[in-house]
Protein backbone atom coordinates (compact mmCIF):
# COMPACT_ATOMS: atom_id res chain seq x y z
CA UNK A 1 0.00 0.00 0.00
CA UNK A 2 0.98 3.45 -1.18
CA UNK A 3 -0.69 6.82 -0.42
CA UNK A 4 -0.19 10.20 -0.41
CA UNK A 5 1.76 10.33 3.33
CA UNK A 6 3.16 6.75 4.21
CA UNK A 7 3.73 3.44 2.44
CA UNK A 8 2.96 -0.03 3.95
CA UNK A 9 5.78 -2.77 3.36
CA UNK A 10 6.81 -6.63 4.60
CA UNK A 11 10.14 -6.49 4.65
CA UNK A 12 9.99 -9.71 6.42
CA UNK A 13 7.99 -12.44 7.33
CA UNK A 14 5.73 -11.63 9.94
CA UNK A 15 7.42 -8.09 9.88
CA UNK A 16 5.15 -4.85 8.45
CA UNK A 17 6.79 -1.74 7.96
CA UNK A 18 4.66 1.78 7.96
CA UNK A 19 7.19 4.64 6.54
CA UNK A 20 5.79 8.49 6.66
CA UNK A 21 6.61 9.52 3.09
CA UNK A 22 5.74 13.62 4.34
CA UNK A 23 8.24 16.04 2.85
CA UNK A 24 9.76 18.40 3.87
CA UNK A 25 9.59 16.96 7.84
CA UNK A 26 6.58 14.22 8.36
CA UNK A 27 3.97 16.51 10.10
CA UNK A 28 1.16 14.85 11.20
CA UNK A 29 -1.84 16.64 9.85
CA UNK A 30 -5.14 15.06 10.29
CA UNK A 31 -4.24 13.85 6.32
CA UNK A 32 -1.69 11.93 7.63
CA UNK A 33 -3.39 10.78 10.90
CA UNK A 34 -6.17 9.18 8.65
CA UNK A 35 -4.00 7.09 6.43
CA UNK A 36 -1.92 6.10 9.38
CA UNK A 37 -4.90 4.70 11.16
CA UNK A 38 -5.84 3.12 7.68
CA UNK A 39 -2.48 1.17 7.69
CA UNK A 40 -2.67 -0.15 11.13
CA UNK A 41 -5.96 -1.88 9.89
CA UNK A 42 -4.31 -2.95 7.33
CA UNK A 43 -1.54 -4.64 9.01
CA UNK A 44 -3.38 -6.16 11.81
CA UNK A 45 -6.31 -7.64 9.29
CA UNK A 46 -2.97 -9.10 7.12
CA UNK A 47 -1.43 -10.44 10.70
CA UNK A 48 -4.53 -12.01 11.77
CA UNK A 49 -4.74 -14.11 8.27
CA UNK A 50 -1.29 -15.33 8.68
CA UNK A 51 -2.29 -16.81 12.00
CA UNK A 52 -1.66 -13.67 14.30
CA UNK A 53 -3.94 -13.82 17.29
CA UNK A 54 -5.23 -17.05 17.42
CA UNK A 55 -5.81 -18.56 20.50
CA UNK A 56 -5.30 -22.15 19.89
CA UNK A 57 -1.68 -22.70 19.30
CA UNK A 58 -2.63 -25.49 16.90
CA UNK A 59 -4.44 -22.64 14.30
CA UNK A 60 -1.10 -20.99 14.27
CA UNK A 61 1.15 -23.60 13.72
CA UNK A 62 -0.71 -24.27 9.89
CA UNK A 63 1.24 -20.97 8.88
CA UNK A 64 4.95 -20.56 8.07
CA UNK A 65 5.27 -17.93 10.67
CA UNK A 66 2.81 -19.45 13.92
CA UNK A 67 1.14 -16.24 13.98
CA UNK A 68 4.61 -13.96 14.81
CA UNK A 69 4.07 -9.91 14.67
CA UNK A 70 5.97 -7.27 14.42
CA UNK A 71 5.56 -3.35 13.12
CA UNK A 72 8.02 -0.95 12.29
CA UNK A 73 7.32 2.73 12.13
CA UNK A 74 9.73 4.80 10.10
CA UNK A 75 10.31 7.44 8.03
CA UNK A 76 12.03 8.14 4.14
CA UNK A 77 13.33 11.65 5.99
CA UNK A 78 16.93 11.69 6.47
CA UNK A 79 16.50 14.77 8.85
CA UNK A 80 13.10 14.02 10.37
CA UNK A 81 11.49 10.99 11.96
CA UNK A 82 8.73 13.20 12.66
CA UNK A 83 9.03 17.12 13.49
CA UNK A 84 5.53 17.32 15.36
CA UNK A 85 1.96 18.88 14.27
CA UNK A 86 0.83 21.46 12.06
CA UNK A 87 0.35 23.57 15.87
CA UNK A 88 -1.21 26.22 13.93
CA UNK A 89 -3.63 24.11 12.22
CA UNK A 90 -4.33 21.96 15.16
CA UNK A 91 -5.61 25.33 17.37
CA UNK A 92 -8.38 25.32 14.88
CA UNK A 93 -9.86 21.90 15.13
CA UNK A 94 -12.31 21.68 18.20
CA UNK A 95 -11.03 18.69 20.42
CA UNK A 96 -8.09 17.67 17.98
CA UNK A 97 -6.36 15.84 20.50
CA UNK A 98 -8.88 13.99 21.72
CA UNK A 99 -10.81 12.96 18.95
CA UNK A 100 -7.94 13.08 16.25
CA UNK A 101 -4.56 12.50 17.32
CA UNK A 102 -5.46 10.72 20.29
CA UNK A 103 -7.02 7.99 18.94
CA UNK A 104 -4.28 7.39 16.49
CA UNK A 105 -1.56 7.04 19.07
CA UNK A 106 -3.77 5.39 21.53
CA UNK A 107 -4.25 2.87 18.60
CA UNK A 108 -0.23 2.40 18.45
CA UNK A 109 0.53 2.24 21.84
CA UNK A 110 -2.22 -0.76 22.21
CA UNK A 111 -1.24 -2.50 18.87
CA UNK A 112 -1.97 -6.12 19.18
CA UNK A 113 1.80 -6.75 16.99
CA UNK A 114 5.28 -5.83 18.50
CA UNK A 115 6.02 -2.12 17.64
CA UNK A 116 9.16 -0.70 16.78
CA UNK A 117 10.30 3.05 16.17
CA UNK A 118 13.09 3.16 13.65
CA UNK A 119 14.11 6.74 14.34
CA UNK A 120 16.44 7.54 11.51
CA UNK A 121 15.92 11.07 12.00
CA UNK A 122 14.89 13.90 14.66
CA UNK A 123 11.43 13.30 16.44
CA UNK A 124 9.97 16.77 18.17
CA UNK A 125 6.97 17.42 20.19
CA UNK A 126 4.13 14.97 18.69
CA UNK A 127 7.23 13.38 16.98
CA UNK A 128 8.52 12.02 19.62
CA UNK A 129 4.58 11.09 21.34
CA UNK A 130 4.75 8.70 18.10
CA UNK A 131 7.87 6.98 18.83
CA UNK A 132 7.27 6.77 22.81
CA UNK A 133 3.80 5.04 21.45
CA UNK A 134 6.09 2.16 20.47
CA UNK A 135 6.96 -1.04 22.34
CA UNK A 136 10.94 -0.70 21.40
CA UNK A 137 13.22 2.42 20.33
CA UNK A 138 16.06 2.01 18.03
CA UNK A 139 18.05 5.28 17.10
CA UNK A 140 20.06 6.17 14.99
CA UNK A 141 24.08 7.56 15.70
CA UNK A 142 23.39 10.18 12.61
CA UNK A 143 20.81 13.44 13.33
CA UNK A 144 18.41 12.25 15.67
CA UNK A 145 16.90 14.46 18.96
CA UNK A 146 13.87 13.78 21.20
CA UNK A 147 12.98 17.35 22.20
CA UNK A 148 9.26 17.86 23.69
CA UNK A 149 9.77 21.61 22.76
CA UNK A 150 5.74 22.58 22.86
CA UNK A 151 7.66 25.24 25.52
CA UNK A 152 9.56 27.05 22.46
CA UNK A 153 6.66 28.29 21.14
CA UNK A 154 4.37 28.73 24.35
CA UNK A 155 2.17 25.85 24.11
CA UNK A 156 0.97 23.60 26.94
CA UNK A 157 0.93 19.56 26.51
CA UNK A 158 -2.40 17.78 25.78
CA UNK A 159 -3.58 15.65 28.61
CA UNK A 160 -2.89 12.91 26.55
CA UNK A 161 1.18 13.89 26.04
CA UNK A 162 1.19 14.62 29.86
CA UNK A 163 0.19 10.66 31.28
CA UNK A 164 2.29 9.16 28.68
CA UNK A 165 5.45 11.45 29.48
CA UNK A 166 4.67 10.58 33.04
CA UNK A 167 4.79 7.04 32.36
CA UNK A 168 7.78 6.49 29.89
CA UNK A 169 9.69 8.88 32.02
CA UNK A 170 9.50 8.23 35.51
CA UNK A 171 12.83 9.70 37.01
CA UNK A 172 11.99 13.01 37.86
CA UNK A 173 14.64 14.98 36.87
CA UNK A 174 14.51 13.44 33.24
CA UNK A 175 10.55 14.27 33.52
CA UNK A 176 11.37 17.88 34.65
CA UNK A 177 14.26 17.92 31.83
CA UNK A 178 12.31 17.15 29.17
CA UNK A 179 8.92 19.58 29.83
CA UNK A 180 12.02 22.38 29.94
CA UNK A 181 12.78 21.34 26.23
CA UNK A 182 15.70 19.42 26.28
CA UNK A 183 17.19 18.22 23.18
CA UNK A 184 18.33 14.43 24.50
CA UNK A 185 20.95 13.13 22.72
CA UNK A 186 21.08 9.48 21.57
CA UNK A 187 23.69 8.49 23.78
CA UNK A 188 21.66 10.52 27.02
CA UNK A 189 18.08 8.75 25.19
CA UNK A 190 20.22 5.17 25.49
CA UNK A 191 21.32 6.25 29.30
CA UNK A 192 18.26 7.09 30.46
CA UNK A 193 16.13 4.35 29.09
CA UNK A 194 14.36 6.08 26.53
CA UNK A 195 15.56 4.57 23.23
CA UNK A 196 16.69 0.84 23.35
CA UNK A 197 19.48 0.64 20.55
CA UNK A 198 21.72 3.47 19.32
CA UNK A 199 22.68 1.89 15.52
CA UNK A 200 24.81 3.35 12.63
CA UNK A 201 22.34 5.79 10.26
CA UNK A 202 22.13 2.96 7.44
CA UNK A 203 21.21 0.08 10.37
CA UNK A 204 18.37 1.73 11.89
CA UNK A 205 15.83 -0.27 9.89
CA UNK A 206 17.90 -3.22 9.13
CA UNK A 207 18.02 -3.76 12.81
CA UNK A 208 14.70 -2.84 13.55
CA UNK A 209 13.69 -6.17 11.21
CA UNK A 210 15.79 -8.38 13.40
CA UNK A 211 14.46 -6.97 16.76
CA UNK A 212 10.94 -7.99 15.04
CA UNK A 213 12.12 -11.16 13.82
CA UNK A 214 13.51 -12.10 17.00
CA UNK A 215 10.55 -10.65 19.04
CA UNK A 216 7.82 -11.19 16.73
CA UNK A 217 6.75 -14.56 18.20
CA UNK A 218 5.72 -13.11 21.85
CA UNK A 219 2.53 -11.98 20.97
CA UNK A 220 1.28 -14.15 18.49
CA UNK A 221 -1.50 -15.62 21.32
CA UNK A 222 -2.97 -12.34 20.92
CA UNK A 223 -3.25 -10.62 23.87
CA UNK A 224 -0.23 -8.08 23.32
CA UNK A 225 -2.50 -5.63 23.08
CA UNK A 226 -5.33 -6.14 25.74
CA UNK A 227 -1.78 -5.86 27.90
CA UNK A 228 -1.09 -2.64 26.39
CA UNK A 229 -4.43 -1.50 27.40
CA UNK A 230 -4.11 -2.27 31.12
CA UNK A 231 -1.04 -0.93 31.26
CA UNK A 232 -1.72 2.58 29.56
CA UNK A 233 -5.36 3.08 30.48
CA UNK A 234 -4.41 6.31 32.35
CA UNK A 235 -3.07 7.91 28.84
CA UNK A 236 -6.24 7.33 27.38
CA UNK A 237 -8.45 8.71 31.10
CA UNK A 238 -6.58 11.62 30.88
CA UNK A 239 -7.45 11.83 26.69
CA UNK A 240 -11.11 11.19 27.11
CA UNK A 241 -11.32 13.88 30.48
CA UNK A 242 -11.33 16.67 27.99
CA UNK A 243 -9.51 19.27 30.86
CA UNK A 244 -8.86 22.23 29.52
CA UNK A 245 -5.87 23.54 28.58
CA UNK A 246 -4.75 27.32 28.75
CA UNK A 247 -2.64 29.40 25.96
CA UNK A 248 -0.48 31.92 27.04
CA UNK A 249 -2.98 34.60 26.16
CA UNK A 250 -5.43 32.87 28.84
CA UNK A 251 -2.81 31.99 31.28
CA UNK A 252 -2.27 36.19 31.33
CA UNK A 253 -6.39 37.00 31.10
CA UNK A 254 -7.02 34.53 34.40
CA UNK A 255 -3.60 36.26 36.32
CA UNK A 256 -5.61 39.49 35.75
CA UNK A 257 -8.41 38.88 36.52
CA UNK A 258 -7.58 37.03 40.25
CA UNK A 259 -5.21 39.81 41.40
CA UNK A 260 -7.40 42.51 39.97
CA UNK A 261 -7.68 44.57 36.73
CA UNK A 262 -6.31 47.35 38.41
CA UNK A 263 -3.07 45.81 38.78
CA UNK A 264 -2.85 45.32 34.83
CA UNK A 265 -2.19 48.99 35.03
CA UNK A 266 -0.19 49.43 37.57
CA UNK A 267 3.13 51.16 37.13
CA UNK A 268 5.85 48.95 39.06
Amino acid sequence: MTSKYLKVSHPASNVWQITLTSPPDNRLTPELLSEFSQALDQVELEWRKVGGGKFNPKEREKYEGKGAGALIITSDNEKFFSNGLDWERSLKIKNFFEEIFDPLTWRLLTFPLLTIAAINGHAFAGGMILALSCDYRIITSGKGFLCMNELQFGSPLPNSFNALLSKRIPNPQHHRNTLLARRWTQKELSQIGLVDEVVDSDKVISRAVEVGKRDGGKVAAGAWGAIKRGAYHQVLDYSQSYRKLNLPPQEEQEFFDRVGKSQSKAKL
